[in-house]
C-alpha cells in the first residue's frame, strides 16, 4: 500500500509529446469454461485461510493468452441482505479509472482538439497558475494540485468534473509547478473537466466512445454518482476492532476522471487484452506495457481493484474487491507465482492479544507521524482502541500491532525518554520508518 503511494506515476505526458507533436459467511462460486485444475486447486488453497477470516470479497478472473483460465467470486456485495457477489457485480476501481481517462487524452489530441503541451488556461482561464499548468502535468502528476481534493470524510454530496474545478481552482498548490512528482487525484479530476471542455463531450460519452466502445465492456459506467440505481453495484467493508463495518459513506462521483468508474472483472479483463493486442489507442499499449508488464493498482474507500498481465507465459490476473483488507495485496504480490506453479509460503498472522491494552499503553502510541515521501499518520485511541487514521490497529501478543487493512505490522521503536519516538510498519518484505512529526 505505501509503496502505491509514495510513488505512483504514471509517466505518459512525455510520451504524448513524443508521439504526438503538439466468519466464513463468506461463499465461492464461478468456474471458467475451460478451467485449469490445477491452477484452482493451487488459488483455492491459497484463498481458503483467507476466506475463513472473513478477509477475502470480490472477484478474480485468471487468463491465459487472452482466454480465461480460472474465475472466482468470493463472498458478498451485500452483507446485510447477503447477496453473494458474482461474475456481474460492479465494483469502485479507483485509481484504475486514470488509465482510462489518459487513453481517451490521447484519443483528443489524436483528434487535435488538445496537445500535451497546452496549458490549462486556455479551457480554465481562472484557473490559479493554470497559464503554467500544462496537460502533460496533469498526466505525469507534476502540476503542484493537491492528491485529495475532498477529504473521504465530506465525500458524500454528488459531484461532477466542473464542480470539482471549482473547489480546486483556488487551491494553493502544493509546490511549484514542473518542480517534483507528487501522486494527484486532483490533477486527474481538473484533467476530466478539460477532456470535456475540449471535446463537448461529458466525461461519460468520451470514456464510452474512447474506451468501452472498443474494448467492448459492457457492464462499466463512468461516473454514476449515489443516486444513480446502478444494478449489482457492491457495498464496501473495513476490518473494525470486532469484525467487519460497513465502509464510510462515499460518493465517488467526486473523483471523476481519477477513481469514479465502476467496472467488473471481466470488463477489466476485456480493457486489458484490448490495450496488450493494441485494439486501443495509437500510445495506449506503449503508455502502460513496459519492460513486457501492464500493472493496474487502486484503492478508495473500502474497494480495491487490481489488474496485472506477464509477457512471459501472456499470464493475465485481474481482482476488484469490496474488501479493504489486506487480501488483495497478498494474494497480487503471489498470484502469478501461482499462475506459474512455483511454490508460494502460506501467508502468516501475528497473535492477536487477548486482553486490550491498558488506556496508558495506548495513549504511549498516540501522535502524528511521517512516512518520507508518503502518507501522514496520525494515531489516535477511540472507544479503546487504537486507529492510524481510520485503520484499526490491533494489539498483538508479541507488543506490537496489527493493520487488518493491509497485513502491516506495526512496531513502535522508543526514543531515549521512553516514548515511541516512530513506527516501524513493515508490510512482508517492505519497510517504511514513519518519524513522530509532532507530540500528542
Amino acid at each position: 500500500m505505501f509503496k502505491s503511494l509514495v510513488r505512483v506515476v504514471q509517466a505518459v505526458g512525455t510520451l504524448l509529446l513524443m508521439a504526438f507533436p503538439g466468519p466464513a459467511l463468506d461463499v465461492v462460486h464461478g468456474a471458467a469454461i475451460g478451467e485449469d485444475a490445477a491452477l484452482a486447486r493451487r488459488i483455492d488453497a491459497y484463498t481458503k485461510p483467507l476466506l475463513a477470516r472473513n478477509d477475502l470479497s470480490g472477484q478474480l478472473l485468471v487468463a491465459r493468452r487472452g482466454q480465461i483460465v480460472l474465475e472466482r467470486s468470493y463472498g458478498f456485495a451485500n452483507r446485510e441482505l447477503g447477496v453473494a457477489v458474482t461474475p456481474e457485480t460492479r465494483f469502485n476501481i479507483a485509481s484504475v479509472t486514470k488509465p482510462m481517462t489518459v487513453i481517451a487524452t490521447i484519443g483528443l489530441v489524436l483528434e487535435g482538439k488538445l496537445s500535451a503541451s497546452d496549458s490549462i488556461a486556455r479551457w480554465i482561464p481562472d484557473f490559479s497558475k493554470g497559464d503554467s499548468i500544462r496537460v502533460t502535468h496533469l498526466l505525469n502528476h507534476r502540476s503542484g494540485i493537491p492528491h485529495e481534493s475532498i477529504p473521504d470524510s465530506e465525500m458524500t454530496q454528488p459531484m461532477t468534473a466542473a464542480g470539482m474545478v471549482e473547489i480546486l481552482k483556488h487551491r494553493p498548490l502544493d509546490f511549484p509547478v514542473g518542480s517534483r512528482e507528487s501522486y494527484s487525484s486532483g490533477g486527474f479530476e481538473v484533467l476530466a473537466r478539460v477532456l470535456e471542455l475540449a471535446s463537448g463531450q461529458s466525461y461519460a460519452e468520451l470514456l464510452d466512445r474512447w474506451v468501452f466502445g472498443p474494448a467492448a465492456m459492457t457492464h462499466s459506467a463512468a461516473d454514476p454518482d449515489s443516486r444513480t440505481i446502478l444494478p449489482g453495484r457492491a457495498l464496501a467493508y473495513v476490518p473494525g476492532p470486532r469484525g467487519l463495518e460497513n465502509a464510510p459513506l462515499q460518493d465517488f462521483s467526486a473523483l471523476v476522471g481519477a477513481g469514479s468508474v465502476w467496472s467488473t472483472a471481466r470488463d477489466l479483463h476485456a480493457l486489458v487484452q484490448a490495450i496488450v493486442a493494441g485494439r486501443m489507442v495509437r500510445g495506449a499499449k506503449e503508455s502502460y506495457v513496459r519492460h513486457g508488464h501492464l500493472d493496474f493498482n487502486g484503492r478508495t474507500g473500502g474497494f480495491k481493484a487490481w489488474a496485472l498481465w506477464d509477457s512471459a507465459g501472456a499470464i493475465e490476473v485481474v481482482f476488484l474487491s469490496n474488501l479493504a483488507s489486506g487480501a488483495p495485496d497478498a494474494l497480487k504480490r503471489d498470484v502469478l507465482a501461482l499462475a506459474r506453479g512455483e511454490p508460494v509460503p502460506p501467508i502468516e498472522f501475528p497473535t492477536l492479544r487477548a486482553e486490550p491494552l491498558a488506556t496508558s499503553e495506548l495513549r504511549r502510541w498516540e501522535g502524528d507521524y511521517q512516512i518520507e515521501n508518503g502518507p501522514h499518520l496520525r494515531l489516535s485511541m477511540r472507544n479503546g482502541v487504537l486507529y492510524s487514521n481510520d485503520w484499526v490497529l490491533l494489539p498483538t501478543s508479541d507488543g506490537t500491532m496489527f493493520s487488518p487493512r493491509d497485513y502491516g505490522v506495526v512496531r513502535a521503536v522508543p526514543g531515549p525518554d521512553g516514548r515511541v519516538a516512530s513506527l516501524d510498519w513493515m508490510q512482508g518484505r517492505d519497510h517504511y520508518s514513519a518519524p513522530r512529526v509532532n507530540a500528542p
